[in-house]
């Protein structure tokens, strides 16, 4: 594979007194290739890199980004302290308030082939339960996921006062936004499709050897996570339950003993 020339090494670390700081934004709607590009993103040495699911592992982000889909100020700056990157929601959503706390990060905007590719890959995925109640019944004993349940909900409303209605041209209201919103050359219009090649090229870093861009189908991991959850769920509130009847029995139990 060829190279291009580059001023550091794709194996670089920017790191200043041991610091990692936010070098690349990315601007691109939840799927549109955001779970490979956060894999690139980290092989080039710009990670850690933000993505939905560190959520998961890290509920209580998910308590500092709620405020923000609320209108109020948030401090970006100290809210991405030890991130390299960022990609998907929440941050897409607030990628220029990001930029205003990092002015010197490079934005990227992850794109789909079309508007209609994008729609369908959201429907089988984040659509199916951003508003679904069930799920979120569901779910409200395990936390984690009851609050990304939460946040799922702020994001849609977001999206829905945004833009003509969450459907296919969402997909290019989004980006003619972030386009119309930037100088022309300041954003990497990115498909993951492209490879290596333009996203080197655009971070100024060599194209890595070797090294297959990553192409990350996650949409099949996405839906067995979100069956998980409701099966975890169900089984939590049947404990509850099951717990709840036992101590009225013992209570019981004890009441008639007594009297």
């Amino acid at each position: 594979m060829t190279t291009i020339t580059s001023r550091k090494p794709w194996a670089e670390k920017n790191t200043e007194k041991d610091v990692v700081k936010l070098r690349v934004i990315g601007a691109g709607l939840p799927r549109t290739g955001t779970t490979s590009l956060k894999a690139a993103l980290e092989i080039l040495g710009f990670g850690p890199c933000h993505h939905m699911v560190d959520l998961f592992k890290k509920p209580n982000r998910t308590l500092e980004f709620i405020p923000a889909y609320d209108g109020e100020n948030v401090d970006f700056y100290k809210l991405m302290e030890g991130y390299g990157s960022t990609v998907d929601a929440p941050t897409c959503d607030f990628y220029r308030e990001i930029h205003q706390a990092y002015p010197q990060a490079k934005i990227i905007l992850s794109v789909r082939d079309s508007d209609e590719k994008w729609f369908e890959s959201l429907q089988n995925t984040i659509g199916s339960v951003a508003t679904d109640n069930f799920y979120y019944f569901a779910v409200y004993p395990l936390r984690f996921l009851r609050l990304q349940s939460r946040m799922g909900w702020k994001c849609w409303k977001r999206w829905t006062r945004y833009y003509d209605g969450i459907k296919p041209s969402m997909h290019g209201q989004h980006n003619k936004r972030v386009i119309d919103e930037n100088k022309e050359g300041d954003v990497l219009i990115f498909n993951v499709k492209e490879g290596w090649l333009p996203l080197c090229k655009f971070l100024e870093v060599d194209i890595p050897q070797d090294i297959p861009f990553p192409n990350i189908n996650d949409t099949k991991e996405f839906n067995r996570k979100i069956l998980l959850g409701k099966i975890l769920g169900s089984l939590s509130w049947i404990a509850l339950g099951t717990l709840l009847i036992l101590s009225i029995y013992i209570i019981m139990k004890i009441f008639m003993t007594e009297y």
